[in-house]
């Protein structure tokens, strides 16, 4: 049996080591209740390690009893407090209740202050002197108060003591200026600037952005509160240009971004005002270089937002200074597109190119509809043409100088840039330069296209992306669509449509290019369209044109035919078949609309509509013997079947249509005519029935 003074000691070891885990599981959750609760942990003594026991003797095997410690069992942890209030309430809290209390109460009392002020010199407490030295004194004494709360470590309370010090100061500055005429405006505005830029100091000693927000204020508003309504642009832009330096220095130090975006505002205001309510013609200049000086300054705002408002003020300013000097304002807003670009080149900024665009364009508009003299021709083209070539080199710039793939923006900028230069070019030309102003659309157009083929042929082999040439491709094909309506008239029109859409379905082949097919096939629809809409009336009197030898004929023939070749080209598409199918029915509706004018001239008009009829079935069922003996003389299927498609045509109309409007005579010369033309066609399937199934057999017949 074991020795139970030996058994004792076992169980007296047992417990003491359930004693001290438990008390280090307390410690722990302890700890975590004091950090909850933002506490300061009490750190506990150290605790003597208990005297190693001298290990048992030998003793023979007995099993061992496990005693089960709740605090320790498998699967259960012990519970852990809760805090009642969670660390993101009390942050709010602590914000609320100091920092903002404390500047909210800075501004009450500022207020206060000087709402007692003036109960005071109202009631005549105080004489003038004695309240503005009361007042520079209270201020001073604030100052001093709160750097004393700051060495203690209040040093957000010691902020809003600060503020109250130095609102005081601009008070009192400003009433011994403004109420009292104590003092004369050039010191006022001396005083005013020392207590800005004590403020200044102040904000770099405690590290506060509201400090530095104050004395902005301050500063800012100086100009304002101690005006006298003179005009002195040179000194006001240069004091705002002094407290824009500092201001953003003091931002770039700290990383205040409120600064800057403070300096901005208030500059873009004070300059608005000026130029709406002070500005006069022979203060161009000044207002000029301050424009230059300030975009220049705020470009390197770390704001990037404030850079591209600024590129959209500048260029709106530029307007307004210079409303009938086109030289000058051309030179001006080229000048800030320039500076736009080369933002969105050195600072990467998202949007700066579009926004550059956007303003330069867009403020031409306005500039140009409201000028007040005769447009001068030569100066607005030459500028709208340097503006339409500074945008349209950004892409080849970007893609091929600098190696970047066209973004989104850059492709915008291509597609618009076209467009807003000829608009604009129009509007100012088109007046006393319309016969020109199609062929002003295809050299805008070749432009284009000249810089697809540049890019498609310098662009490095592992930059995949055709965005930019199919759309350089696509903005040409636009120009050159609205070239034909502006230089042509009529059926000219038509004409150059149908060359325009055989020009695409052979560049679509070439370039193996399903967008420049689509864009083909878009054209070819507007030219059915205007064939059947617009000239096929252009003769409203049968014998005002010669028959066959006439614009209308023409314009017909020249459609079809390009239909034909597009269809030629554009084998094996499945659309081919349409082109082709729809190039015989403009032939073959020409032909009829020729048919019908001379059925008009030689018919009386009580037999006129027999006469059509009659004379419009024969023309269709010769079309269709045509169609279908040139689909076995070049063994092709589409025209045999489509001859005998339009020969089915025929027949239907026939018995359905014709045989009951008929006279007697025109009905049997309709019947005999097509029964003849019947005849042949089964004549040529008989006779060439072998060679005809053969090849389909065979499958060789070409579609």
């Amino acid at each position: 049996m074991a020795n139970p003074d030996q058994e004792r000691m076992d169980a007296l070891s047992e417990a003491i080591i359930r004693l001290l885990k438990q008390q280090e599981q307390f410690d722990k959750r302890l700890t975590r209740v004091e950090a909850s609760l933002s506490l300061q942990p009490i750190v506990p003594e150290p605790r003597p390690a208990p005297p190693p026991q001298p290990p048992p003797a030998p003793l023979p095997a007995v099993p061992q009893r496990v005693e089960a410690t709740p605090s320790v069992s498998a699967g259960t942890q012990p519970p852990e407090a809760t805090p009642s209030v969670s660390a993101g309430t009390q942050a709010l809290e602590t914000n609320i209740g100091l920092k903002w209390a404390n500047r909210l109460g800075a501004i009450t009392l500022v207020l206060g202050a000087a709402f007692g002020f003036k109960y005071a010199v109202d009631n005549q407490w105080i004489g003038p002197a004695g309240r503005v030295m009361l007042g520079v004194l209270a201020g001073f004494i604030a100052i001093g108060a709160a750097d004393v709360l700051w060495r203690k470590g209040q040093r957000i309370f010691a902020q809003g003591v600060t503020a109250v010090g130095l609102g005081v100061l601009y008070l009192a500055v400003y009433a011994a200026f403004e109420y009292y005429h104590l003092i004369p405006q050039a010191l006022a505005f001396v005083f005013m600037v020392a207590t800005t830029a004590l403020a200044a100091a102040l904000a770099l000693r405690y590290a506060s952005v509201a400090m530095a927000v104050l004395g902005s204020i301050g500063g800012y508003l100086t100009p304002i509160m101690l005006s006298t309504g003179e005009d002195h642009p040179w000194f006001l832009f240069s004091y705002v240009l002094v407290l824009n330096i500092g201001a953003l220095a003091l931002a770039r130090t700290k990383q205040w971004k409120l600064l800057e975006v403070l300096s901005f505002a208030a500059t873009a205001l004070l300059y608005g005002l000026w130029l709406g309510d002070r500005f006069k013609p022979e203060e161009q200049f000044v207002a000029t270089f301050f424009l230059l000086i300030y975009y220049a300054l705020f470009a390197t705002t770390l704001v990037a937002p404030l850079v591209l408002i600024a590129q959209v003020l500048a260029t709106t300013a530029a307007a307004s200074i210079w409303p009938n000097e086109p030289d000058i304002y051309f030179f001006l807003t080229l000048l800030l597109a320039l500076g736009g670009l080369a933002i969105a080149v050195q600072r990467r900024i998202t949007g700066a190119a579009s926004v550059t665009f956007g303003a330069f364009w867009a403020l031409y508009a306005i500039w140009a509809a409201s000028l007040h003299t005769p447009r001068p021709i030569a100066p607005l083209f030459l500028g709208t043409t340097c503006g339409f070539l500074l945008f349209f080199a950004w892409i080849p710039w970007r893609m091929l100088i600098w190696r970047a793939t066209a973004r989104t923006e850059d492709l915008t900028i291509l597609a618009l840039n076209g467009a807003a230069y000829f608009g604009a070019s129009y509007a100012l030309l088109n007046a006393d330069y319309h016969a020109w102003m199609g062929l002003f659309a295809v050299a805008v157009a070749g432009v284009h296209l000249a810089l697809g083929a540049w890019i498609w042929r310098a662009r490095p082999a592992e930059q995949p992306d055709q965005r930019a040439i199919l759309l350089s491709l696509g903005v040409s094909l636009t120009l050159l669509t609205l070239a034909a309506p502006i230089q042509f008239t009529a059926y000219r029109i038509t004409m150059a449509w149908s060359l325009e859409f055989m020009a695409l379905s052979w560049i679509s082949l070439r370039a193996r290019s399903t967008l420049v097919g689509f864009a083909a096939n878009l054209i070819s629809v507007l030219v059915w369209m205007r064939l059947l809409s617009i000239d096929s009336w252009i003769y409203p009197n049968p014998n005002g044109y010669t028959l066959i030898w006439n614009a209308r004929f023409l314009t017909f023939v020249i459609a079809a035919f390009c239909s034909w070749l597009a269809a030629y080209w554009s084998k094996p598409n499945p659309f081919a078949v349409v082109q082709y199918i729809a190039g015989h029915a403009i032939m073959l509706w020409g032909l009829s609309l020729e048919d019908l004018g001379w059925a008009a001239r030689i018919s009386t008009p009580q037999n006129l509509l027999s006469f059509e009829t009659v004379t419009i079935s024969i023309l269709f069922a010769l079309y269709a013997v045509i169609l279908v003996i040139a689909g076995v003389g070049t063994r092709t299927a589409i025209n045999r079947i489509a001859g005998l498609g339009l020969i089915g045509f025929v027949v239907v109309k026939l018995y359905l249509f014709d045989v009951w409007q008929l006279g007697r005579i025109y009905r049997i010369s309709a019947f005999v005519a097509l029964g003849a033309l019947l005849l042949t066609t089964s004549f040529l399937y008989s006779y060439f029935r072998a060679l005809i199934e053969s090849w389909w057999k065979d499958d060789q017949t070409p579609s």
